[in-house]
Parts: C-alpha cells; sequence; structure tokens
C-alpha cells in the first residue's frame, strides 16, 4: 500500500509509536484545503493516553480509556482473505495491525477513526467509526465480510459490500448533507467513467426513434450529430460524435435512465442510475476520502476550476479505480434530491461536481438538485451495474 507506515502490534497500555508521523501531517492554512478532524483526535489519544488492545476472537479486550469513546469491529473472515488493519489520515496510511495468524473472525475496540482492511491481494475495505453508530445501550457494532471478488469486468469497478460514510463529516457542508453517519451499502459495478459521446450516440443509433426529451441534439454544446454518408447527405437512423471521449452532455435524467434501460435488454444484466448512496461510497473509495482523488484539495487533483469540459480518464483513478468521481460534469442520481416528494415534476439529486467549480463544492458529500428535464453543458451520468448472485457468494 502506498505511503504506509508501520505503527507496530501494541497492546495494554503501551502508547503508539505514531505520534511525530501523526504531527508531520501538519496543518496549512490555504484556502481550499481541507483536514481530516480524526486527525486532532488522534494526536490527543496518542500523547497522553494508553490504547486500545487489540483482540483476534469475538470478545476483544476492553480499551482501557474511559474518556475516549470505542467501537466493536468485527470482521468475518470465511476465506482468510484479510492481511492487515490500517488507520487513515489526511495524508498517511498507518498500519496498526498485521494479520499473520490467519483466523475467520475479527474482533476490535477502536477509537473514532476511518480505517481499512486490506486482503492478501491488496484490495481495500473501508470501515468508518464515531459516525452516528449508537444505541440506547452503548454503540452499534460495526460488521465487515471479506468475500473473494468476481473477476475483473473491462470497463467497470467492483464497489464490495459493507458500511460506508455518508455525509458532511467536516461541518462545513449544507444541511442536506448532515447529519453525517455510515450506511450499509451492497456490493454492485459501477461504470469507470462517465458515458461518453460515442457511447450515446451508439444507444441513439440503436433506437427506432428518438425521443427529443432525452437530449437537446440541436444545441451547440452537443458534441452527437446525425451522420452524414459519402455524398454528405444526413442519415436520419446514424449518430457520430466529433468527441467521441468526452462525457456525453446536454442530456436529461430521462435521457439516462432510457440509456440504462437500452443497455439492460441488449446485455441481459440490470443496469441504471446509482443511487446517492451507492454514488458516495464509490467516489470517496475505500479510505472515505473527501475528494475522489484524496482528502486534502488539489486543484490538478481533477477537472476542476478548468472552465472546459475535458474527455475522460485525463486524471488519475481513486483506489476503487474510477475515473472523473470529482469534477468533469454533475452525474444523474436515480433518487429525488428530496424523497418525500413524489410529484415527477420535483428535483432530481445530482452528484460529482463539475468543471466550473472548486473546493467545498467538489467534496463527495456534496449534493445538488435539478429538474430532471434539464438539459445542459455541464450535466453527464454514468451506469451502475447491479450484480448477480454468483458474484455475491
Amino acid at each position: 500500500m502506498e505511503s504506509s507506515r508501520e505503527a507496530g502490534v501494541l497492546r495494554g497500555k503501551q502508547r503508539l509509536s505514531f505520534v511525530l508521523i501523526l504531527a508531520g501531517d501538519r496543518m496549512k492554512t490555504k484556502a481550499k484545503t481541507v483536514f481530516s478532524p480524526q486527525l486532532f483526535s488522534f494526536i490527543a489519544l496518542t500523547v497522553c493516553m494508553p490504547v486500545v488492545a487489540f483482540a483476534n476472537d469475538n470478545e476483544p479486550e476492553e480499551l482501557t480509556l474511559p474518556s475516549v469513546q470505542k467501537t466493536k469491529i468485527q470482521i468475518l473472515d470465511p476465506d482468510e482473505q484479510a492481511a492487515s488493519i490500517h488507520l487513515i489520515t489526511s495524508r498517511y496510511t498507518i498500519v496498526l495491525k498485521k494479520f499473520e495468524s490467519k483466523q475467520k473472525r475479527y474482533a476490535f475496540m477502536v477509537p473514532d477513526g476511518k480505517y481499512v482492511i486490506q486482503d492478501i491481494n491488496g484490495k481495500l475495505y473501508p470501515i468508518v467509526v464515531g459516525y452516528s453508530q449508537y444505541s440506547r445501550g452503548g454503540r452499534v457494532p460495526i460488521k465487515l465480510t471479506i468475500s473473494p471478488r468476481p473477476e475483473e469486468d473491462e470497463g467497470w469497478a467492483w464497489i464490495p459490500d459493507g458500511p460506508a460514510l455518508i455525509g458532511d463529516e467536516l461541518g462545513v457542508g449544507a444541511e442536506d448533507e448532515r447529519p453525517a453517519r455510515t450506511e450499509y451499502v451492497s456490493a454492485f459495478w459501477l461504470q469507470k467513467h462517465e458515458v461518453t459521446n460515442q457511447q450515446y450516440a451508439a444507444f441513439l443509433t440503436a433506437q427506432e426513434e428518438i425521443d427529443p426529451r432525452w437530449i437537446d441534439l440541436n444545441s451547440r454544446k452537443c458534441r452527437i450529430k446525425r451522420a452524414a454518408n459519402a455524398k454528405g447527405e444526413i442519415e436520419p437512423a446514424t449518430y457520430t460524435s466529433d468527441a467521441p471521449m468526452h462525457p456525453v452532455v446536454m442530456v436529461s435524467h430521462l435521457g439516462a435512465e432510457a440509456y440504462c434501460q437500452w443497455l439492460t435488454s441488449e446485455t441481459g444484466r440490470t443496469h441504471r442510475l446509482p443511487t446517492e448512496i451507492e454514488w458516495e461510497k464509490a467516489a470517496r473509495g475505500p479510505k472515505s476520502n473527501i475528494y475522489s482523488y484524496g482528502s486534502v484539495y488539489r486543484q490538478d487533483g481533477a477537472n476542476q476550476e478548468s472552465g472546459t469540459i475535458k474527455p475522460v480518464k485525463q486524471y488519475r483513478p481513486n483506489e476503487y479505480g474510477l475515473f472523473d468521481m470529482t469534477g468533469n460534469v454533475f452525474e444523474w442520481m436515480s433518487n429525488k434530491y428530496d424523497p418525500k416528494q413524489q410529484d415527477n415534476s420535483m428535483n432530481q439529486s445530482l452528484r460529482g461536481g463539475s468543471f466550473v467549480l472548486d473546493g467545498m463544492y467538489l467534496r463527495n458529500s456534496f449534493r445538488m438538485r435539478q429538474s430532471p428535464t434539464v438539459m445542459t453543458d455541464d450535466i453527464g451520468f454514468r451506469v451502475l451495474r447491479e450484480t448477480i448472485q454468483k458474484e455475491e457468494k
């Protein structure tokens, strides 16, 4: 794992040895820089207090810190795939424990923070502690099952099932992002990049009739046009693009859903738009980042503040292998912005930000809304493919 710092395996009342490592994760005062709040709590925790003891059975040892909130993590590992557990800060990944003695169950008591389980193949599974995991009898245990992943499918990223951080954990967002919480999300496939002009043109070509509510083909911002034959005559049933790898824009929510329905009929696999919760888990990646590329804002991390749309896959993907989850174009979601409103005229949710935004408007938890009939030059979409029973086993 990149940037990993070994912290050592500690028990009883020993103190963690990575205080100086965390101190090196220094604060910056530049505008648009966002820091993980867990950094400060862990510095305070490790400077003057003993640390949680990790146990590899169903009854974890009690944390010896009465002033610190603890949560139980239960990991089921039937195929003994788990390799280690790591703490995530805004800049570093710190190894807390390596599972040298393989078991089918692990249980830990840990303070609030962001963690990942790494399996023997280097794949990561997110665990976030400290967000709405409460009940009358104390905190609700967090459960995670490590399952073998399906074979790679070109063009698609596998998002494993398990807990996910949803919402504004920094306290800087709007009310509609709160409260920050942990949600369980089932596994799914997500298209690695936004649907391109080339892909949408193929969909249009396959249709007997084009619904004008799908896409504004007359807009100069739309880069999909009817193709011309050798004589220069317009071919009414064939569509092409002069920007094939740009994300399709000027497409409505109805047009995005129509594409998903066509893909379902073509493949026999269920395709649809993602929900906001599914999208946010995928965008955050296994380290539950604030932006798709990390938890510190970087102007060069994505197509943001550029003022122009760009082809897909021009920036590094996140750790799930997804491109352009931050910036480039907004993406239509399957759910209404306000689920209490059932009227079809009500606003639909959007996620991801666009090429004209910066800073807090590009956070993975940032929510946007728009009428489902709107067609603009900064709204596109990507597709979710549902799992099949064989993949879930």
